[in-house]
């Protein structure tokens, strides 16, 4: 009964959840009992179904061509190395099943369009270095920089999300991590950007911008008071009830700061889009960081910033890759597919996403000091080191005095 049938290579067999329809729910293929109570028999009943049980009737169903096609289409279990798999059943001859959502293909298609118009060659569906990893769209960047665009506008886990860049990482590829969802797992887990939840049709106009709204970060530093660099304090997380109000704690902060944030470089640089972000990443000018597990991006010279403040990054330690059939399957995840019920991790509404580097409190910060030795008073208007007394004998700055009483 399993005679006439198209197998899936070892690559699409990386990719697959699957429902069992008696149990009515996901099956979780690395469990003895599947994921499902009370099921540590399941596996030797489902094997011993072969030969006499015709695939359509085991009960065992893609999800994603159920939810995403409406289609029923019947799934069998492969063994490889010890470990199971579920494969689609399709006739010799058939192509494999995709899972991906038009407005993915949308995606994929114009940042490839677009990275080909800037000088930067582009490929769909390229397999990474070493064969452990499929990108979405592969650009040949300036100075042998890869970068992979990596769209994901569904939900997946927080461990299959760091599994999936590991892979990419190790093999030398600067992911760009497209989500649409601000509470996505994969936020901050991975060099990410977000964007509009966008349809297709207007993803595929080029001249339709795509507004960068996460993930690019800069780095500021200054005193936490109303006359400091500081638009916000990093530490008191923001209100939305109370959108105006502004908190200072008179500390001294370096943050890393998301650009929108910051009002001074969003009206140095205006809006930022997915194809200046691409364009400007293949070419070097954005950079990744990672920063106690966060990753975001920053701009080059801000990176320097961040090099010289913080230090060179921690080398990752060396692992050996795996191979195709005893790797993770996860690793090899690049479907815009919904998470295995099993594995999913409920989303986690987070707060601001500024990263404090450094601070220290009021009383620790140097006091400037003349050539004699001695602290210098601060302006009376700006709070600044002043050393000239203005009219009334009080510190002050010239320009500061013609402010106020213009």
């Amino acid at each position: 009964m399993d005679d006439e049938f198209q197998s899936d290579n070892d690559e699409d067999l990386y990719r697959n959840p699957v429902y069992y329809e008696p149990a009515g729910r996901n099956l979780d293929l690395e469990a003895d009992d599947l994921g499902v109570p009370n099921g540590e028999g399941l596996l030797d009943v489902l094997i011993r179904q072969r030969k006499r049980v015709p695939v359509d009737k085991r009960g065992l169903i893609c999800p994603d061509c159920r939810d995403l096609r409406s289609r029923r289409v019947p799934m069998y279990l492969v063994e490889r190395d010890g470990m199971w798999f579920a494969s689609h059943y399709r006739k010799p001859g058939d192509k494999p099943i995709s899972h991906e959502s038009d407005e993915h293909l949308a995606r994929k298609e114009r940042v490839a369009k677009d990275s080909e118009d800037h000088g930067f060659p582009a490929d769909i569906e390229s397999q990474a270095a070493g064969g452990h990893a499929r990108l979405d769209v592969r650009i040949t960047g300036a100075n042998g920089i890869v970068l992979g665009y990596e769209p994901q506008l569904s939900a997946q886990t927080a461990r299959g999300m760091r599994a999936r860049e590991g892979a990419r990482r190790r093999g030398g590829i600067r992911s760009v991590w497209d989500f649409a969802d601000p509470d996505h797992t994969g936020i901050g887990r991975v060099p990410y950007v977000r964007t509009p939840d966008l349809p297709a049709s207007v993803i595929r106009v080029q001249k339709n911008p795509i507004e960068i709204r996460e993930g690019n970060f800069v780095l500021e530093e200054g005193h936490c008071n109303p006359s400091g660099a500081l638009d916000r304090c990093p530490n008191k997380p923001y209100d939305p009830k109370n959108p105006t109000a502004t908190g200072y704690c008179g500390e001294w902060h370096r943050v890393l700061v998301p650009a929108y944030l910051s009002s001074s470089y969003a009206m140095e640089r205006g809006t930022l889009t997915l194809t200046q972000f691409i364009v400007e990443a293949a070419a070097g000018e954005r950079v990744p960081f990672q920063h106690d597990g966060y990753y975001g991006w920053l701009p080059r010279q801000q990176w320097q910033n961040y090099l010289e403040a913080n230090g060179p990054e921690p080398e990752e330690k060396k692992r050996q890759a795996p191979s195709v059939r005893s790797g993770d399957r996860r690793d090899r995840c690049t479907e815009d597919r919904p998470a295995s019920e099993v594995r999913s991790e409920p989303k986690q509404r987070r707060g601001s996403r500024s990263i404090v580097l450094e601070s220290r409190p009021a009383e620790e910060i140097r006091v400037p000091v003349d050539a004699a030795g001695k602290p210098i008073p601060l302006c009376r208007f700006c709070g600044t080191p002043a050393s000239l007394p203005g009219p009334e004998g009080l510190p002050e700055h010239f320009s500061c005095r013609r402010e106020q009483e213009s």
